[in-house]
C-alpha cells in the first residue's frame, strides 16, 4: 500500500469515527415525530430545511407544489470539482402506526425506515464535512421532496425538481424492475338484486372474475418459468392484490373489481407491458352479459446502471472499507426514485440504503447500529466520488 493510499485509509477511518450516534438518532427522532403523509409534508419539510441549514448547507425552498415543498441544499467544497446529489423523499404512506418511540438502540414510527433514516444520514454527512472545513473538491447537492408514495404522489416532487434542471451533473443496487398498478373493472347492465330474483345469466359476472384470476395467475406462472436474462433481478411478475365481488351475503352484484401489479425487466417498456395486458384481457371468458375495462397507474420504469460507472465504484469501495468484505452488486424489485434520476435526469444513480426492510410495515423501526454503518458507507461514497480524479 502506498503512502497516499495509507493516508486515504486513515482519513476514511477518522471520518467514520466522527459520526455522532446521538446526532443521528436525535435528527431521526425529530423527523419521525412530525407526521408527513403524502401530500401533507409542509411541516416536516420546513423543519428539515432548518436542520439542513444548521448542519452547514445553504438552503433554498421550492414551494411550487402546494403543501409539498421541496428542499434544495448545497455544500460547496474548497475547490472546483464534480457535483454529487443526495436525494430522498420526506413523505410516508398514510397508514396507521403506533405512536413513535425512542429507545436506546431503536427508533420506531411511521416513516422511520422509509425514509427518514436516510434523511438523518444526509444531515450527518453535511454536518461532518462542514465541520471538517469542507475539505473536498466540488459540491454536494441535497434534494429532499414529497409526493413520492404512489398512487397519490408518484414522485411528483422529484419530477418537479428534475424539470427545473436541479440535479447532479453526473451521478449497491445498479438495476431495478419497473412496476405499475393495473385496475380491472367487470360489470353487467343488470342491477344488483336478491339471489332469488336473479336471472339465468346471474352467474356470469362471478365466472368472469374467476376467469380473470386464472388468466393472470397463469401469466404469473409463465413469467416465473421463463429464463431470466437479468441475474441480479427477481423474475417478472403479474400479481393480484385485490379482488372485490359483492357487498352482501344474498345479493347478486352488478360489478366487480380486481387490482394488482405488473413488474418487468429493463428489456421491456411500459408500453409493451400494456399491450401485453390488452392481449391477456381478451382471454378472459366474459359470457354474454359482462363488460370489461382496465386502467393503469404508472409507478416507475425499469433501469440499469453499468457497474463501471464512477458512482457504483465509489459505493463499492466505501462498502468494503466499512464492512471489510466485497460489496454485493445486486438489483431490486421495489420502485424507487432512482429510475427517474437515471432515465429522466440522465444521472447514474445507486441506492445507498439505510435499512428499509420494515418500510410500509405495521411496525416500522430503525436500529442505531444499522443507521451508523449506513451513514458511514454513504459518507465515504460521497468522498470517494468527489475525490476520484481518474475520470
Amino acid at each position: 500500500m502506498t503512502d497516499s493510499e495509507q493516508l486515504s485509509t486513515q482519513k476514511a477511518q477518522a471520518l467514520i469515527e466522527s459520526i455522532k450516534s446521538d446526532s443521528l438518532m436525535a435528527n431521526l427522532w425529530q423527523l419521525v415525530c412530525i407526521p408527513s403523509p403524502t401530500g401533507q409534508e409542509s411541516k416536516a419539510a420546513f423543519r428539515f430545511a432548518e436542520m439542513l441549514e444548521s448542519a452547514g448547507a445553504t438552503v433554498e425552498i421550492d414551494e411550487t407544489i402546494n403543501d409539498s415543498p421541496s428542499i434544495i441544499g448545497r455544500l460547496k467544497g474548497r475547490t472546483e470539482g464534480p457535483t454529487i446529489q443526495l436525494a430522498g423523499h420526506i413523505d410516508h404512506i398514510d397508514m396507521p402506526h403506533v405512536e413513535p418511540k425512542l429507545e436506546s438502540d431503536l427508533i420506531s414510527g411511521r416513516g422511520a425506515a422509509d425514509m427518514k433514516n436516510g434523511l438523518a444520514g444526509i444531515l450527518e454527512i453535511v454536518r461532518i464535512l462542514s465541520d471538517n472545513g469542507r475539505d473536498f473538491p466540488g459540491e454536494i447537492l441535497v434534494t429532499v421532496y414529497g409526493l413520492h408514495e404512489a398512487p397519490i404522489g408518484n414522485s411528483l416532487g422529484l419530477s418537479n425538481l428534475l424539470g427545473k434542471g436541479i440535479k447532479a451533473d453526473d451521478g449497491a443496487a445498479v438495476m431495478a424492475n419497473g412496476m405499475s398498478i393495473w385496475d380491472l373493472n367487470l360489470w353487467t347492465d343488470s342491477p344488483a338484486c336478491h339471489e332469488l330474483s336473479a336471472g339465468s345469466s346471474s352467474g356470469e359476472l362471478l365466472e368472469a372474475v374467476a376467469s380473470a384470476i386464472n388468466v393472470f395467475n397463469r401469466k404469473n406462472k409463465m413469467l416465473q418459468e421463463e429464463q431470466n436474462p437479468f441475474a441480479l433481478l427477481a423474475d417478472e411478475s403479474m400479481f393480484i392484490g385485490q379482488v372485490h365481488y359483492g357487498d352482501f351475503y344474498n345479493r347478486v352484484p352488478q360489478q366487480a373489481f380486481l387490482q394488482g401489479t405488473r413488474r418487468w425487466h429493463p428489456d421491456k417498456t411500459f408500453e409493451q407491458v400494456k399491450d401485453e395486458f390488452d392481449l391477456l384481457t381478451k382471454k378472459i371468458s366474459l359470457g354474454k352479459s359482462v363488460k370489461i375495462e382496465h386502467d393503469w397507474t404508472y409507478v416507475g420504469d425499469s433501469y440499469e446502471v453499468a457497474p463501471e460507472e464512477k458512482i457504483v465504484k465509489s459505493l463499492c469501495k466505501a462498502f468494503e472499507t466499512v464492512h471489510r468484505q466485497p460489496c454485493p452488486v445486486k438489483g431490486h424489485s421495489s420502485v424507487t426514485d432512482a429510475f427517474r434520476l437515471v432515465e429522466i435526469g440522465k444521472v447514474p444513480t445507486v441506492l445507498c440504503g439505510f435499512g428499509t426492510e420494515t418500510g410500509h410495515a405495521d411496525y416500522e423501526f430503525v436500529k442505531k447500529e444499522q443507521l451508523e454503518q449506513s451513514c458511514a458507507v454513504a459518507l465515504l461514497t460521497v468522498l470517494n466520488y468527489l475525490m476520484d480524479t481518474s475520470s
